[in-house]
């Protein structure tokens, strides 16, 4: 409250140029903060270091650097006096934390913890216990063989609690900054965090309540007591009611209302007052808050966006520029230095062999566990807070907490490259064996991803097209990939099948009725078959990594997904990573038909379909599909081979005639196959034979990649946009091009 009320008391300044200096003195420190944090991440970034050691450089710039260099000067003296100096930023922090406290909560999906794997409880609890134990022992061994003076050795039970402590949050930031938070070490080292962290909590939780039983007396022990009881029955039989009734007073699709917002806003502020009244942080309150808002709810979702930039690049700055001041970097002496890193270090080891021998215990590989020791020792905003409140509160000497906070810093940096070298998500897709269209024997098993109910309608249409028969009936995967927006761990979601139908009137979100889509397709349309249903809800950067997963699990021969037409929509990076990475065929689905209609139609189908062939495995993987789709009655496939007379014989044009031969011999049993080659002598009269097709057909089959010097595709590279649509594919996505058809672009 001190802080609260001094920090208040210097506000009434007038302002940098007008002879006084308080709030624009702090906007300036912030201001420099937030350029440094963004010119060190762009140097640091490139060696795989996270957002916090761009930020924890800014902050001790600011705080530490700034007044070292500039103490001695009168002006800065004179501002520095003027402005209330540390008791202003100190609020600032404070409100900073109030409100990143809430975002905690409500990225954190408890959910997590109820369906936590076995395994995964006996790795957080030993993860807590394991470092803990080691830590108190060790601390209790140096306070009674080697003689130091008494500060320290009361700082060293704080010491251990410190290094022992995990925290979700932070280990969530380390692996979204390394791009791991949907592959499997990533989801397993949050996981883990998460049931580490809640022992952390309950520990200290249970250690307060201990020693307010030995220092307080019955009254005030009974106040305190109902004091904690009251935000608990505030939070559940108040505010989450509350936000349930938002929730459902929110249409799918609409944004909350801003009076909602602004409740939500001053209900944090109430619970950081009245947890600081009761003698807690002021963050107890608002995280308690947060915790009640459902996850990845039109709530959660609502105040993530309204707050989380503000918060992330406006307020926490404070915090840093706050670690800064605290810094003492020359108050150092050599005995408590070797000491205290080697309690750190030694709390370090601790957590990472935890790991280790747990998940040996639970048969997880060596080389996984150790990385997950080393994401779970990376330091974030939440240690930090933990440093600067045992540094403020005189737990620690500024000295010690000086060691903790640059020991924290360098073991993150070590740990974060070291991570990034060693695992490489997409490594086993490249080692699992590619399934094809071309080699298929059996079941051809199609991945389905759907960013939107949009994307359905075409999906069906290309499905549609696609001829089950008794020899080689069609299995569907449906993937429903949603941007990561209102909880902080990525997910991957498996729905159970009904085996009843599921009318539209109880199909509650956005998945379930795209899956209802699905199911009514298969109920409409025999040997089709669904085999499974996904939600993932991951970063944009890291989606292919879900896609790539289910398509080796479930061995797909064919991941199919839609195009994002508009140059800078993050749709198109997914689409690129899944051609690099993906352990089997790609089909990227440009429609050109009016399908943006909410209410989804299984009805539509295709019947003309033209296929062009110029040469090379996507080409002929497109021709397989061709093939393929060419024995269902009411469709008519017309194949257009483009030939050049100075194309080489190589070994691709020998597999192409092959091809081409066993079309030959299918055409000869088939009447709905046409065949021609057409001669052309340039890119623009590859251009202008392909736009000839554009009013006749309404499905178009190409292959994305063709041998660079191409005569007949030579220059058309220059004005290529869509690159992941390939030369052919491009042509077709470009506005010029007229037309009502769906193309599918092939990659084998």
């Amino acid at each position: 409250m001190a802080s609260l009320l001094g920090g208040l008391s210097c506000l009434e300044n007038r302002g940098l140029f007008e002879g006084a200096f308080s709030f624009s003195f702090l906007q300036l420190q912030i201001g420099v903060a937030i350029l440094l944090t963004g010119t060190f991440n762009v140097f640091l970034g490139q060696f795989n270091q996270t957002t916090y050691i761009s930020s924890i450089f800014a902050g001790s710039v600011v705080g530490y650097i700034g007044p070292s260099l500039f103490g001695n000067s009168k002006p800065f003296q004179d501002m520095w006096a003027k402005s209330g100096g540390y008791a202003l930023m100190e609020l600032f922090s404070l409100i900073a934390l109030t409100f990143l406290s809430f975002l905690i909560g409500v990225k954190t999906d408890m959910n997590m913890i109820v369906n936590a794997r076995k395994t995964t409880y006996i790795i957080g609890f030993f993860t807590f216990i394991f470092p803990l134990f080691l830590d108190a022992s060790l601390s209790v061994l140096i306070m009674k063989n080697i003689k130091m003076d008494k500060e320290l050795n009361n700082s060293l039970k704080f010491i251990s609690m410190a290094m022992s402590t995990t925290s979700f949050y932070d280990a969530t930031c380390a692996v979204n900054d390394l791009n791991l938070l949907n592959s499997e070490i990533g989801r397993l080292a949050v996981a883990v965090s998460i049931i580490a962290g809640l022992c952390s909590w309950v520990f200290t939780f249970g250690l307060t309540l201990i020693a307010e039983f030995k220092l307080l007396k019955p009254k005030p022990l009974i106040r305190s007591l109902m004091s904690k009881v009251a935000v608990l029955m505030f939070v559940l039989f108040i505010a989450r009611p509350v936000f349930l009734w938002m929730n459902r007073k929110t249409p799918e699709g609409k944004t909350l209302r801003e009076g909602y917002v602004s409740m939500i806003i001053i209900t944090i502020l109430g619970a950081a007052y009245y947890s600081e009244a009761i003698g807690q942080h002021a963050m107890f309150g608002p995280l308690m808050i947060g915790l009640a808002v459902p996850v990845g709810t039109p709530v959660g979702i609502a105040v993530q966006k309204k707050l989380d930039c503000f918060v992330m690049y406006v307020l926490i700055p404070s915090v840093y520029i706050i670690a800064g001041y605290q810094v003492r970097a020359f108050d150092y002496n050599v005995k408590n230095l070797v000491i205290v890193e080697f309690m750190i270090f030694f709390g370090c080891f601790a957590k990472i062999a935890a790991v280790m021998l747990s998940s040996l215990y639970c048969r997880f590989p060596v080389q996984d566990s150790f990385l997950i020791g080393l994401i779970l020792n990376c330091a974030g905003i939440f240690n930090l807070t933990l440093l600067i409140t045992i540094g403020r509160e005189k737990m620690v000497s500024l000295s010690t907490y000086t060691y903790m906070l640059f020991t924290s810093i360098l073991i993150t940096m070590v740990a974060t490259p070291l991570v990034k070298h060693l695992y490489d998500p997409s490594s086993r897709y490249t080692a699992f064996k590619r399934q094809t269209i071309s080699n298929i024997k059996g079941e051809l098993r199609i991945l389905a991803c759907v960013y939107n109910q949009e994307n359905v309608p075409s999906i069906l249409n290309f499905l549609e097209a696609t001829d089950p028969t008794k020899e080689s009936t069609v299995c569907i995967y449906v993937l429903h990939l949603v941007e990561l927006i209102g909880r902080a761990a990525s997910i991957l979601v498996e729905h159970k099948q009904n085996k009843k139908k599921i009318t539209r009137s109880q199909s509650r979100n956005t998945s379930e009725k795209i899956i209802n889509a699905f199911n009514q397709f298969v109920q409409q349309n025999p040997g089709f078959s669904i085999g499974k249903t996904y939600t993932s809800i991951s970063p944009f950067d890291g989606m292919y990594n879900d896609v790539c997963q289910i398509g080796i699990e479930t061995r797909t021969n064919l991941v199919v997904i839609p195009f994002g037409e508009f140059s800078e929509h993050p749709f198109r990076a997914v689409n690129q990573s899944v051609l690099c990475k993906a352990p089997c065929s790609v089909g990227i689905l440009f429609d050109h038909k009016n399908s943006s209609s909410a209410v989804i139609d299984v009805s539509i189908s295709c019947h003309n379909v033209a296929m062009i062939f110029i040469g090379g495995p996507d080409d002929r993987e497109a021709l397989a599909y061709g093939m393929r789709i060419a024995d269902k009655p009411n469709l008519k496939l017309s194949v257009f081979r483009f030939t050049h007379t100075k194309l080489r014989d190589n070994k691709d044009t020998k597999k192409d005639d092959e091809l081409i031969n066993e079309l030959w011999n299918k055409i000869e049993n088939t009447e709905n196959i046409a065949y021609q080659e057409e001669a052309v002598t340039d890119c623009a009269d590859t251009v202008s034979r392909i736009k000839s097709f554009e009013e006749s057909y309404d499905f178009m089959l190409v292959g994305r990649r063709h041998e660079d010097d191409s005569p007949i595709l030579h220059g058309l590279d220059e004005w290529c946009v869509f690159k992941e649509l390939g030369l052919i594919g491009d042509i077709f996505a470009s506005s010029s091009f007229q037309g009502n058809f769906s193309v599918l672009v092939m990659q084998q």
